[in-house]
């Protein structure tokens, strides 16, 4: 009888086990549809080494690159990057490399910006814009017009520099909201509350050397594209 009831009792705990472990496993499916329902439908990604033209192509083949027919951002696959915040004598508000060391943020020839589709289709990246407009401000606070004629304008004049800054200002207080790095930062002085220099503080980054590589990658591949129809068109 006791072994009877040992048995009886062991079927008991081991059903129960089961419905306990059936009853895990549906609500983590549960949390998982939950999740990707919030997200909405995922964009194909880019991964960070496939930067050649065919393999763009054959990813991104679902969208016509006419009017809003276009992913709302570049869809590649960037790996994380540790920062750690320090001051630094480069990338300066003024000196010998201070033009120089801003420039070479950018890719290449490229400006920052990208060309997709079948047409090639002009695009900007808001990294390089931001970027863009940080050296714009960095300018202003110098007094000094800008050196690039597409930054300057056709009629150069001092209204149009301050609308730019405006808009430079305005520009970057989106962004950043938009991105809203939410990196703690702990005090200077613990115990303190004054926490405003932030630096010896890593921050998780998406590599962005990923991206200088395929901005530059996409350029030398427009180049290309843009030399064959001029081929073309010489040739009719």
């Amino acid at each position: 009888m006791t072994w009877l009831v040992f048995f009886s009792s062991s079927r008991a705990m081991l059903l129960w086990g089961s419905i306990l472990l059936l009853f895990s496993g549906v609500m983590q499916l549960f949390t998982v549809w939950s999740i990707l329902r919030l997200q909405g439908p995922a964009v194909p990604a880019l991964s960070g080494a496939g930067l050649k033209g065919p393999e763009l192509s054959q990813t991104l083949h679902e969208y016509s690159w006419l009017g809003d027919d276009y992913p709302l951002t570049l869809p590649l696959d960037l790996p994380t990057a540790a920062l750690p915040l320090e001051n630094s004598r480069h990338y300066s508000l003024d000196g010998p490399d201070a033009d120089a060391e801003f420039q070479s943020i950018y890719p290449g020839r490229s400006r920052g910006f990208v060309r997709l589709g079948p047409n090639k289709r002009f695009f900007g990246l808001s990294v390089y814009h931001q970027i863009h407009c940080l050296d714009s401000l960095r300018l202003a606070i110098l007094g000094i017009r800008p050196h690039d004629e597409h930054r300057l304008g056709e009629s150069g004049t001092a209204h149009w520099e301050m609308d730019h800054v405006h808009h430079c200002l305005n520009y970057l207080r989106q962004t950043i909201l938009c991105a809203s790095d939410l990196t703690l930062e702990p005090e200077v002085v613990e115990g303190s509350n004054d926490a405003e220099e932030g630096l010896g503080v890593t921050h998780v980054c998406r590599d962005w050397s990923t991206v200088h590589r395929y901005v530059e990658k996409n350029f030398e591949d427009w180049e290309i594209w843009r030399s064959n129809i001029t081929s073309t068109s010489s040739t009719l």
